[in-house]
């Protein structure tokens, strides 16, 4: 077994304690930025019998490792366009028979796009970093190199991500650094399928011309959607927040 099996298997085993002690009502969390995010999604995907997970900007697979110790069974398709970060990916997909994953941008129109890859691979984007990026992340999202990527839409990809699945119950994880709302403007026909989401919503601009919290908290509710939950997920060093994890839940139809 090789090293990044190993550390799987440690993190699934390290979690079983957690997903017992949820069962009983109650709940650990990390002392240092810790966030309930884990525990509304396990609560979230029981609640809406998730099966289908669509993971776009994947990364290494950290996320789709998240969702097995988080207790999820079911289908994970990710979307990593990044050909170092695919490598890793793969490799963890290649050992889960419910996990796919595709060397593949998502965006609004399909075709070919430039992406910039900074020195710690979390911040590749297709957008520039803004000044404030290295005010709070140092040099990590210091671009080292570009790479032109397959950009797809979700539209195209949906009924591939779905097949053979009896009763889809989709969520919809998005990661892709200022990005987003790109590949929701790919996803016309698709959304509507989608149960609730994940976005990441930034209340300071990391990236130049990336959408604030408020344009992208509106575009979701044009499309139909409420808010479930807001994560911080990094702070300044004024302790004001930089970004949220936002996720979404289907709205009932008006009467």
């Amino acid at each position: 077994m090789d090293r990044a099996s190993l550390r799987d298997s440690f993190l699934r085993s390290a979690y079983r304690p957690r997903l017992w002690l949820r069962r009983c009502g109650l709940e650990v969390v990390q002392r240092d930025g810790a966030n309930l995010l884990g525990l509304h999604l396990w609560k979230l995907f029981n609640r809406y019998q998730i099966n289908v997970v669509i993971d776009v900007g994947a990364r290494r697979g950290e996320y789709g490792v998240g969702l097995r110790c988080n207790g999820y069974k079911g289908r994970i398709v990710s979307f990593e366009p990044v050909s170092e970060s695919f490598g890793f990916l793969s490799k963890r997909a290649a050992r889960d028979p419910r996990w796919l994953a595709h060397n593949l941008a998502l965006g609004r129109e399909r075709g070919d796009a430039k992406i910039n890859v900074t020195e710690v691979t979390h911040f590749s984007s297709f957008r520039s970093p803004a000044p404030l990026a290295y005010e709070v992340f140092g040099r990590q999202p210091t671009i080292h190199s570009t790479e032109v990527v397959t950009v797809a839409t979700l539209d195209e990809k949906f009924g591939e991500i779905i097949s053979g699945i009896r009763d889809p119950r989709v969520f919809l994880k998005m990661d892709t650094q200022g990005w987003d709302l790109e590949v929701l403007g790919g996803a016309a026909e698709s959304l509507a399928h989608v149960l609730a989401l994940q976005t990441e919503v930034s209340t300071q601009a990391v990236y130049e011309g990336m959408p604030m919290m408020r344009e992208s908290l509106d575009y979701l509710e044009r499309c139909g959607f409420a808010i479930s939950g807001l994560f911080p997920v990094n702070l300044d060093d004024d302790l004001r927040t930089v970004e949220f994890d936002c996720v979404v839940v289907r709205s009932p139809p008006s009467i």
